[in-house]
């Protein structure tokens, strides 16, 4: 009987027990593709294969130029229940934050303020005609160094001229926080999520491969009386696990 030929899922098995065994520890280089090629007797591509695969389940990344490695972190666990919370809030954490205090990694956030007219989309959301003034953050938030998702907020202008909102640094407990210090205060946060995939624009911006798996994410804040914040939010769904707790009653 001939031999069993290795496959890519072979390959990648053999790695996901040696990283769980602690052979390989986080941050720690695995074998280049040459090496991995020469001990399992197979083309370059099936090696390739596998460390897709490991890369798709969250467990390695790749460095240019330098090799994989095994991640450093597991995915950003994205807690819905607590998240947006005014506990939160008023303990000094944005969402984003919120999500670094669970995980234990040190949350950085790059910032881009600008006033722009609103288009029909942002306007609708928010109950604004066409072209009305809205305050954008559009913003890339990184774990640990690296980057996991691209947030852009849009805010009505009449809420947020001559507040820290329209600041880089917003101050403890975020946006949120200011606007209730400001008596916007908030009722319900309305959220959809959907599947996508990169742009070549925001895999630049995440560095991840054009077409890779995203979460996009929009999300409606509200105060009794109105819309006061859209938020577009692109997420890489390696990086990223949603997780929900939901009432039984």
């Amino acid at each position: 009987m001939a031999e069993a030929r290795t496959t890519w899922r072979d390959i990648a098995c053999d790695l996901r027990v040696a990283i769980a065994r602690g052979d390989y520890v986080p941050g720690d280089r695995l074998p280049s593709r040459s090496r991995l090629t020469q001990r399992y007797g197979v083309a370059p591509q099936t090696v390739v294969n596998a460390i897709n695969a490991l890369r798709a389940e969250g467990l390695v990344v790749g460095v240019t130029g330098s090799g994989w490695y095994v991640r450093r972190y597991g995915p950003v666990m994205r807690m819905a229940r607590t998240r947006l919370s005014r506990a939160e809030r008023v303990a000094g954490r944005g969402a984003f934050h919120t999500d670094a205090h669970t995980g234990g990694w040190t949350a950085r956030v790059e910032a881009e303020i600008r006033i722009e007219p609103a288009c029909e989309e942002i306007a609708a959301a928010l109950g604004l005609e066409p072209g009305a003034e809205v305050l954008v953050r559009d913003r890339v938030m990184f774990a640990d160094d690296q980057a996991v998702q691209l947030a852009t907020s849009s805010l009505p202008r009449d809420l947020t001229a001559g507040t820290l909102v329209e600041q880089e640094d917003t101050g403890p407990g975020g946006i949120y926080a200011r606007l209730e210090e400001a008596g916007h205060v908030l009722t319900h946060f309305d959220e959809t999520v959907r599947i996508g995939r990169a742009t070549e624009h925001e895999a630049d911006r995440l560095d991840v491969p054009v077409g890779a798996a995203v979460y996009r994410i929009r999300r409606i804040t509200h105060t009794a009386t109105r819309p006061v914040e859209i938020n577009i939010i692109t997420a890489v769904g390696e990086r990223y696990e949603l997780h929900y707790e939901l009432p039984a009653e």
